[in-house]
Protein backbone atom coordinates (compact mmCIF):
# COMPACT_ATOMS: atom_id res chain seq x y z
CA UNK A 1 0.00 0.00 0.00
CA UNK A 2 2.00 2.99 -1.09
CA UNK A 3 0.92 6.55 0.24
CA UNK A 4 0.71 9.96 -1.70
CA UNK A 5 0.52 13.70 -0.51
CA UNK A 6 -0.41 16.96 -1.81
CA UNK A 7 1.09 20.47 -1.64
CA UNK A 8 -1.21 22.47 -3.16
CA UNK A 9 -0.13 26.21 -3.99
CA UNK A 10 -1.95 29.48 -5.54
CA UNK A 11 -6.14 29.99 -6.40
CA UNK A 12 -9.39 27.49 -5.44
CA UNK A 13 -9.01 26.43 -8.90
CA UNK A 14 -5.97 24.62 -8.03
CA UNK A 15 -7.01 23.29 -4.76
CA UNK A 16 -10.39 21.55 -7.10
CA UNK A 17 -7.55 20.29 -9.38
CA UNK A 18 -5.79 18.62 -6.65
CA UNK A 19 -9.13 16.88 -5.36
CA UNK A 20 -9.58 15.68 -9.35
CA UNK A 21 -6.37 14.00 -8.75
CA UNK A 22 -6.41 12.89 -5.44
CA UNK A 23 -9.59 10.88 -6.83
CA UNK A 24 -7.93 9.09 -9.29
CA UNK A 25 -4.80 8.08 -7.56
CA UNK A 26 -7.06 6.51 -4.73
CA UNK A 27 -9.22 4.78 -7.33
CA UNK A 28 -5.39 3.02 -7.94
CA UNK A 29 -5.02 1.97 -5.05
CA UNK A 30 -2.75 4.91 -3.15
CA UNK A 31 -3.82 6.37 0.31
CA UNK A 32 -3.79 9.84 1.25
CA UNK A 33 -1.67 11.13 3.71
CA UNK A 34 -1.43 15.03 5.41
CA UNK A 35 2.07 14.63 5.72
CA UNK A 36 5.05 15.00 2.12
CA UNK A 37 7.58 14.38 4.63
CA UNK A 38 6.48 10.99 5.24
CA UNK A 39 4.55 9.69 2.02
CA UNK A 40 5.80 7.98 -0.86
CA UNK A 41 4.58 10.11 -3.77
CA UNK A 42 4.70 13.68 -3.20
CA UNK A 43 2.55 15.97 -5.32
CA UNK A 44 3.47 19.65 -5.81
CA UNK A 45 0.46 21.93 -7.34
CA UNK A 46 2.15 24.64 -8.32
CA UNK A 47 1.08 28.48 -9.18
CA UNK A 48 2.88 30.62 -11.26
CA UNK A 49 0.61 34.39 -10.55
CA UNK A 50 4.46 35.98 -9.43
CA UNK A 51 8.42 35.20 -9.62
CA UNK A 52 7.82 34.75 -5.56
CA UNK A 53 5.39 31.86 -6.42
CA UNK A 54 7.97 30.72 -8.75
CA UNK A 55 10.66 30.69 -5.91
CA UNK A 56 8.08 29.03 -3.51
CA UNK A 57 7.85 26.06 -5.58
CA UNK A 58 11.43 25.39 -6.24
CA UNK A 59 11.96 25.84 -2.90
CA UNK A 60 9.57 23.28 -1.63
CA UNK A 61 10.39 20.92 -4.28
CA UNK A 62 13.82 20.65 -2.99
CA UNK A 63 13.06 20.87 0.77
CA UNK A 64 10.79 17.67 0.19
CA UNK A 65 13.32 16.19 -1.13
CA UNK A 66 15.97 16.82 1.52
CA UNK A 67 13.53 16.07 4.11
CA UNK A 68 12.20 13.11 1.95
CA UNK A 69 14.86 11.36 -0.01
CA UNK A 70 12.84 8.56 -0.92
CA UNK A 71 10.24 10.03 -2.35
CA UNK A 72 8.78 10.36 -5.76
CA UNK A 73 8.27 13.95 -6.62
CA UNK A 74 5.79 15.30 -9.08
CA UNK A 75 5.49 18.73 -9.89
CA UNK A 76 2.19 20.22 -11.89
CA UNK A 77 0.23 22.98 -12.27
CA UNK A 78 0.70 26.39 -13.76
CA UNK A 79 4.94 26.82 -12.81
CA UNK A 80 4.89 23.46 -14.05
CA UNK A 81 3.03 24.41 -17.51
CA UNK A 82 5.16 27.59 -17.93
CA UNK A 83 8.59 26.37 -17.26
CA UNK A 84 8.51 22.62 -18.01
CA UNK A 85 12.28 22.46 -19.34
CA UNK A 86 13.33 24.09 -16.45
CA UNK A 87 11.42 21.98 -14.10
CA UNK A 88 12.20 18.49 -15.31
CA UNK A 89 15.93 19.46 -15.30
CA UNK A 90 15.95 20.18 -11.09
CA UNK A 91 17.97 17.02 -9.74
CA UNK A 92 14.94 16.85 -7.34
CA UNK A 93 11.96 16.30 -9.87
CA UNK A 94 10.96 12.63 -11.11
CA UNK A 95 8.11 13.89 -13.21
CA UNK A 96 6.44 16.71 -14.51
CA UNK A 97 3.19 16.76 -15.88
CA UNK A 98 1.35 19.67 -16.82
CA UNK A 99 -1.96 21.67 -17.22
CA UNK A 100 -2.99 20.06 -20.21
CA UNK A 101 -3.29 16.47 -18.44
CA UNK A 102 -3.12 16.78 -15.40
CA UNK A 103 -6.35 14.63 -14.40
CA UNK A 104 -4.77 12.30 -15.70
CA UNK A 105 -3.11 10.00 -13.26
CA UNK A 106 -1.71 7.06 -14.91
CA UNK A 107 1.20 8.39 -16.24
CA UNK A 108 2.27 9.21 -12.36
CA UNK A 109 1.14 6.06 -11.64
CA UNK A 110 3.70 4.74 -14.30
CA UNK A 111 6.18 6.53 -13.41
CA UNK A 112 6.50 5.61 -9.94
CA UNK A 113 6.28 2.05 -10.86
CA UNK A 114 9.47 2.54 -12.46
CA UNK A 115 9.09 4.07 -16.36
CA UNK A 116 11.46 6.47 -17.12
CA UNK A 117 11.22 9.97 -16.75
CA UNK A 118 8.65 11.97 -18.49
CA UNK A 119 7.07 15.01 -19.40
CA UNK A 120 3.17 14.76 -20.42
CA UNK A 121 1.68 16.95 -22.51
CA UNK A 122 -0.67 15.74 -25.60
CA UNK A 123 -1.64 18.87 -26.77
CA UNK A 124 -1.23 22.55 -26.65
CA UNK A 125 -2.50 24.87 -23.63
CA UNK A 126 -4.05 27.19 -26.18
CA UNK A 127 -5.82 23.84 -28.45
CA UNK A 128 -9.68 25.15 -28.61
CA UNK A 129 -11.66 21.78 -26.67
CA UNK A 130 -14.04 21.75 -23.63
CA UNK A 131 -12.84 22.18 -19.89
CA UNK A 132 -11.79 18.95 -18.42
CA UNK A 133 -14.26 18.01 -15.32
CA UNK A 134 -14.68 15.06 -13.06
CA UNK A 135 -17.48 14.42 -10.42
CA UNK A 136 -15.91 14.62 -7.16
CA UNK A 137 -17.25 11.98 -4.92
CA UNK A 138 -16.05 13.97 -1.56
CA UNK A 139 -14.08 16.90 -1.17
CA UNK A 140 -10.82 16.77 1.75
CA UNK A 141 -12.01 19.45 3.32
CA UNK A 142 -15.12 18.69 4.52
CA UNK A 143 -16.51 22.23 5.56
CA UNK A 144 -16.19 24.55 2.12
CA UNK A 145 -15.73 22.72 -1.19
CA UNK A 146 -14.35 24.30 -4.08
CA UNK A 147 -16.13 23.40 -7.44
CA UNK A 148 -14.71 24.13 -11.09
CA UNK A 149 -17.21 25.68 -13.06
CA UNK A 150 -14.57 27.28 -15.75
CA UNK A 151 -11.34 27.51 -16.66
CA UNK A 152 -8.74 29.80 -18.93
CA UNK A 153 -9.32 33.49 -19.94
CA UNK A 154 -9.79 35.50 -22.86
CA UNK A 155 -8.28 38.03 -21.42
CA UNK A 156 -4.80 39.50 -22.48
CA UNK A 157 -4.16 42.20 -19.23
CA UNK A 158 -0.34 43.08 -19.34
CA UNK A 159 0.29 41.91 -16.76
CA UNK A 160 -0.77 38.48 -16.54
CA UNK A 161 0.30 35.01 -17.84
CA UNK A 162 -2.28 33.32 -16.72
CA UNK A 163 -3.89 32.81 -19.90
CA UNK A 164 -0.70 31.25 -21.44
CA UNK A 165 -0.79 28.45 -19.00
CA UNK A 166 -4.23 27.87 -19.02
CA UNK A 167 -5.56 28.69 -21.65
CA UNK A 168 -8.59 30.01 -23.14
CA UNK A 169 -12.07 30.21 -21.55
CA UNK A 170 -13.79 26.79 -21.34
CA UNK A 171 -17.04 26.46 -19.36
CA UNK A 172 -18.62 23.60 -17.35
CA UNK A 173 -22.45 22.56 -18.35
CA UNK A 174 -25.20 23.56 -16.13
CA UNK A 175 -25.89 20.04 -15.24
CA UNK A 176 -22.99 19.02 -14.49
CA UNK A 177 -21.71 21.76 -11.94
CA UNK A 178 -25.62 21.02 -10.30
CA UNK A 179 -24.77 17.49 -10.22
CA UNK A 180 -21.95 18.28 -8.44
CA UNK A 181 -23.18 20.59 -5.76
CA UNK A 182 -25.61 17.99 -4.49
CA UNK A 183 -23.50 14.79 -4.80
CA UNK A 184 -21.03 17.21 -2.11
CA UNK A 185 -24.43 18.06 -0.46
CA UNK A 186 -25.19 14.44 0.50
CA UNK A 187 -22.12 14.35 1.74
CA UNK A 188 -22.79 16.82 4.14
CA UNK A 189 -20.47 20.03 2.80
CA UNK A 190 -22.21 22.92 3.77
CA UNK A 191 -21.00 25.65 1.45
CA UNK A 192 -19.80 25.56 -2.27
CA UNK A 193 -17.76 28.08 -3.73
CA UNK A 194 -17.73 28.47 -7.52
CA UNK A 195 -14.31 28.87 -8.54
CA UNK A 196 -12.43 29.14 -11.88
CA UNK A 197 -9.87 31.31 -14.08
CA UNK A 198 -12.42 34.11 -14.93
CA UNK A 199 -15.98 32.67 -14.21
CA UNK A 200 -17.67 35.98 -15.26
CA UNK A 201 -17.34 34.48 -19.21
CA UNK A 202 -19.07 31.63 -17.74
CA UNK A 203 -21.46 30.37 -20.76
CA UNK A 204 -19.65 32.76 -23.52
CA UNK A 205 -18.32 29.73 -25.19
CA UNK A 206 -21.85 27.78 -25.45
CA UNK A 207 -24.00 28.19 -28.18
CA UNK A 208 -26.28 29.86 -27.66
CA UNK A 209 -24.37 31.78 -25.50
CA UNK A 210 -25.31 32.26 -21.58
CA UNK A 211 -24.21 33.92 -18.86
CA UNK A 212 -22.87 33.59 -15.16
CA UNK A 213 -26.24 34.71 -14.26
CA UNK A 214 -28.39 31.61 -15.89
CA UNK A 215 -25.98 29.45 -14.09
CA UNK A 216 -26.98 31.28 -10.71
CA UNK A 217 -30.87 31.20 -11.65
CA UNK A 218 -30.47 27.57 -12.21
CA UNK A 219 -28.57 26.57 -9.12
CA UNK A 220 -31.46 28.21 -7.37
CA UNK A 221 -33.99 26.77 -8.52
CA UNK A 222 -32.98 23.52 -6.85
CA UNK A 223 -33.72 24.99 -3.35
CA UNK A 224 -30.46 23.51 -2.08
CA UNK A 225 -29.57 23.47 1.64
CA UNK A 226 -26.27 24.84 1.51
CA UNK A 227 -24.41 28.28 0.44
CA UNK A 228 -22.94 29.29 -2.80
CA UNK A 229 -20.58 31.25 -2.44
CA UNK A 230 -18.97 33.15 -5.63
CA UNK A 231 -15.67 33.60 -6.15
CA UNK A 232 -14.39 36.98 -8.07
CA UNK A 233 -16.04 38.63 -10.44
CA UNK A 234 -14.75 42.01 -12.92
CA UNK A 235 -17.30 44.95 -12.60
CA UNK A 236 -18.75 44.66 -16.15
CA UNK A 237 -20.06 41.10 -15.33
CA UNK A 238 -22.16 42.26 -12.52
CA UNK A 239 -25.53 43.25 -14.45
CA UNK A 240 -28.50 45.21 -12.07
CA UNK A 241 -30.53 41.74 -12.73
CA UNK A 242 -27.58 39.68 -11.52
CA UNK A 243 -27.49 42.03 -7.63
CA UNK A 244 -30.78 41.52 -7.48
CA UNK A 245 -30.94 37.91 -8.04
CA UNK A 246 -27.98 37.64 -5.04
CA UNK A 247 -30.07 40.49 -3.03
CA UNK A 248 -33.39 37.75 -3.12
CA UNK A 249 -30.99 34.57 -2.51
CA UNK A 250 -31.73 32.00 -0.43
CA UNK A 251 -28.49 30.56 -1.16
CA UNK A 252 -26.00 32.77 -2.50
CA UNK A 253 -24.08 34.80 0.49
CA UNK A 254 -23.42 37.78 0.81
CA UNK A 255 -19.58 38.49 -0.21
CA UNK A 256 -17.94 38.84 -3.41
CA UNK A 257 -14.81 39.66 -4.64
CA UNK A 258 -14.16 42.23 -7.24
CA UNK A 259 -10.58 42.68 -8.73
CA UNK A 260 -9.71 46.38 -9.10
CA UNK A 261 -5.66 46.29 -9.85
CA UNK A 262 -6.23 49.71 -10.10
CA UNK A 263 -7.71 53.01 -9.06
CA UNK A 264 -6.47 55.37 -11.73
CA UNK A 265 -7.54 55.18 -15.15
CA UNK A 266 -4.10 55.90 -16.63
CA UNK A 267 -3.02 52.87 -15.34
CA UNK A 268 -5.96 51.00 -15.98
CA UNK A 269 -5.26 51.21 -19.65
CA UNK A 270 -1.68 50.51 -19.69
CA UNK A 271 -2.77 47.44 -17.49
CA UNK A 272 -5.52 46.11 -20.63
CA UNK A 273 -8.27 46.11 -17.78
CA UNK A 274 -11.73 46.44 -19.31
CA UNK A 275 -13.25 48.77 -17.03
CA UNK A 276 -12.55 52.52 -16.03
CA UNK A 277 -12.96 53.58 -11.94
CA UNK A 278 -16.32 55.25 -12.70
CA UNK A 279 -17.93 52.12 -14.05
CA UNK A 280 -15.87 50.19 -10.76
CA UNK A 281 -17.59 52.63 -8.28
CA UNK A 282 -21.12 52.39 -9.49
CA UNK A 283 -20.91 48.45 -9.73
CA UNK A 284 -19.55 48.45 -6.04
CA UNK A 285 -21.76 51.20 -4.88
CA UNK A 286 -24.99 49.21 -6.44
CA UNK A 287 -24.13 46.01 -4.76
CA UNK A 288 -23.48 48.01 -1.09
CA UNK A 289 -27.09 49.49 -1.96
CA UNK A 290 -28.79 46.84 -2.59
CA UNK A 291 -26.60 44.09 0.16
CA UNK A 292 -25.69 46.75 3.08
CA UNK A 293 -24.41 43.38 4.84
CA UNK A 294 -22.43 42.32 2.41
CA UNK A 295 -18.24 42.02 2.04
CA UNK A 296 -16.36 43.09 -0.83
CA UNK A 297 -13.22 42.78 -1.67
CA UNK A 298 -11.05 43.36 -4.17
CA UNK A 299 -7.40 42.53 -5.85
CA UNK A 300 -5.02 45.51 -5.94
CA UNK A 301 -1.41 45.62 -7.86
CA UNK A 302 0.96 48.21 -6.59
CA UNK A 303 4.04 49.24 -8.99
CA UNK A 304 3.01 48.66 -12.20
CA UNK A 305 5.26 49.85 -15.01
CA UNK A 306 4.80 53.77 -15.28
CA UNK A 307 2.87 53.90 -11.75
CA UNK A 308 3.67 57.36 -10.20
CA UNK A 309 3.20 58.54 -7.02
CA UNK A 310 0.37 60.79 -8.73
CA UNK A 311 -1.26 57.66 -10.08
CA UNK A 312 -0.77 55.68 -6.82
CA UNK A 313 -2.47 58.75 -4.65
CA UNK A 314 -5.15 58.39 -7.38
CA UNK A 315 -5.71 55.05 -6.52
CA UNK A 316 -5.42 55.66 -2.59
CA UNK A 317 -8.13 58.24 -2.87
CA UNK A 318 -9.86 56.47 -4.89
CA UNK A 319 -10.30 53.16 -2.46
CA UNK A 320 -10.91 55.76 0.80
CA UNK A 321 -13.52 56.97 -1.08
CA UNK A 322 -15.47 53.11 -2.46
CA UNK A 323 -17.17 50.40 0.09
CA UNK A 324 -14.84 48.25 -0.03
CA UNK A 325 -14.02 45.72 3.15
CA UNK A 326 -10.89 44.14 2.40
CA UNK A 327 -8.20 43.89 -0.43
CA UNK A 328 -5.63 42.01 -1.23
CA UNK A 329 -2.50 43.58 -1.87
CA UNK A 330 0.31 42.67 -5.08
CA UNK A 331 3.31 43.98 -5.61
CA UNK A 332 3.71 44.09 -9.77
CA UNK A 333 6.02 41.05 -10.43
CA UNK A 334 7.48 40.72 -13.92
CA UNK A 335 6.53 37.85 -15.72
CA UNK A 336 8.24 36.67 -18.71
CA UNK A 337 5.62 36.83 -21.96
CA UNK A 338 3.63 39.14 -20.59
CA UNK A 339 3.00 42.62 -22.33
CA UNK A 340 4.09 44.70 -19.11
CA UNK A 341 7.52 42.81 -18.98
CA UNK A 342 8.63 45.04 -21.89
CA UNK A 343 7.24 48.30 -20.47
CA UNK A 344 9.37 50.98 -19.81
CA UNK A 345 10.10 52.85 -16.57
CA UNK A 346 9.72 49.71 -14.31
CA UNK A 347 9.27 51.16 -10.57
CA UNK A 348 11.86 50.74 -7.51
CA UNK A 349 11.50 47.86 -5.85
CA UNK A 350 11.26 49.99 -2.46
CA UNK A 351 8.93 51.89 -3.62
CA UNK A 352 6.40 49.23 -4.09
CA UNK A 353 7.24 47.42 -1.04
CA UNK A 354 6.56 51.22 0.86
CA UNK A 355 2.92 51.16 -1.39
CA UNK A 356 2.16 48.00 -0.75
CA UNK A 357 2.43 48.27 3.32
CA UNK A 358 0.18 51.31 3.20
CA UNK A 359 -2.63 49.52 1.20
CA UNK A 360 -2.12 46.38 3.41
CA UNK A 361 -2.37 48.62 6.79
CA UNK A 362 -5.67 50.22 4.85
CA UNK A 363 -7.09 46.68 4.20
CA UNK A 364 -7.05 45.56 7.88
CA UNK A 365 -8.39 48.84 9.00
CA UNK A 366 -11.12 48.01 6.34
CA UNK A 367 -11.61 44.65 7.50
CA UNK A 368 -11.84 45.43 10.84
CA UNK A 369 -14.66 48.04 9.94
CA UNK A 370 -17.18 45.51 8.47
CA UNK A 371 -16.48 43.32 11.60
CA UNK A 372 -17.72 46.47 13.56
CA UNK A 373 -20.37 47.04 11.82
CA UNK A 374 -21.73 43.67 12.81
CA UNK A 375 -21.00 43.78 16.35
CA UNK A 376 -23.63 42.60 18.66
CA UNK A 377 -25.61 41.13 15.60
CA UNK A 378 -26.43 37.16 14.75
CA UNK A 379 -25.43 35.50 11.77
CA UNK A 380 -25.19 32.26 10.22
CA UNK A 381 -21.48 30.92 9.99
CA UNK A 382 -19.40 27.72 9.54
CA UNK A 383 -17.84 26.45 11.67
CA UNK A 384 -13.99 25.29 10.39
CA UNK A 385 -11.33 23.39 11.99
CA UNK A 386 -8.68 26.20 12.47
CA UNK A 387 -8.07 27.40 16.09
CA UNK A 388 -7.75 31.69 15.65
CA UNK A 389 -7.04 34.12 19.07
CA UNK A 390 -6.51 31.01 21.14
CA UNK A 391 -9.92 29.93 21.08
CA UNK A 392 -10.77 26.42 19.84
CA UNK A 393 -11.96 27.29 16.18
CA UNK A 394 -12.88 29.51 13.82
CA UNK A 395 -16.26 30.54 12.30
CA UNK A 396 -17.08 31.68 8.90
CA UNK A 397 -19.81 34.13 8.52
CA UNK A 398 -21.75 33.86 5.45
CA UNK A 399 -20.75 38.01 4.92
CA UNK A 400 -17.25 36.57 5.20
CA UNK A 401 -16.14 37.82 8.95
CA UNK A 402 -13.99 35.07 10.32
CA UNK A 403 -13.61 35.40 14.02
CA UNK A 404 -12.59 32.82 17.12
CA UNK A 405 -14.95 30.18 18.39
CA UNK A 406 -15.22 28.10 21.81
CA UNK A 407 -16.80 25.03 20.20
CA UNK A 408 -16.78 20.65 20.47
CA UNK A 409 -14.91 19.37 17.24
CA UNK A 410 -18.47 17.94 16.27
CA UNK A 411 -19.73 21.28 14.74
CA UNK A 412 -17.16 21.10 12.23
CA UNK A 413 -18.27 22.09 9.22
CA UNK A 414 -21.81 22.91 10.39
CA UNK A 415 -23.60 26.13 10.07
CA UNK A 416 -24.52 27.85 13.12
CA UNK A 417 -26.49 31.08 14.28
CA UNK A 418 -23.44 32.94 15.95
CA UNK A 419 -23.37 36.35 18.02
CA UNK A 420 -20.69 38.45 17.07
CA UNK A 421 -18.13 40.29 19.25
CA UNK A 422 -16.19 42.56 17.05
CA UNK A 423 -14.30 44.18 20.40
CA UNK A 424 -12.98 41.03 21.24
CA UNK A 425 -12.61 39.13 17.99
CA UNK A 426 -14.59 35.92 18.91
CA UNK A 427 -18.22 34.36 18.53
CA UNK A 428 -20.74 32.83 20.70
CA UNK A 429 -22.41 30.18 19.58
CA UNK A 430 -26.37 30.62 19.59
CA UNK A 431 -27.37 26.46 20.00
CA UNK A 432 -30.37 25.53 21.37
CA UNK A 433 -29.05 24.05 25.03
CA UNK A 434 -31.21 20.65 24.23
CA UNK A 435 -31.40 19.94 20.56
CA UNK A 436 -27.55 21.11 20.05
CA UNK A 437 -28.01 23.52 17.28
Amino acid sequence: MHTYAFHTMGCKLNFYDSEVMSSGLEAEGFVRTDDPTQSDLVIINTCTVTNNSDAESRNLIRKYRRKNPRSFIVVTGCYAQAETDAISAMDEVDLVTTNVDKYDVMPIVRAFQGASMMTTESHDIMEKRPAEFRILEKFEAKTRAFIKIQDGCNLRCAYCIIPFVRGNNRSIHIADVIHQIEVLQQQGIEEVVLTGIHIGTWGRDFRPRLHLQNLLEAIEARGLDLWIRISSLDSPEIPDSMIDLMASSQTIVPHLHVPLQSGDNRTLRRMRRIYTREQYRDRVERLRERLPHMCLGADVIVGFPGETDDEFESTYAFLQDIPLDYLHVFPYSNRNGTAASKFEHQVNGRVIKNRARLLRDFSDERRHQHTKRHHGTERMGIVIPKSQNGYQRSVLTDNYIELGIDIQASFEGQRIPVWINAHEQFAVPQLDPVAGR
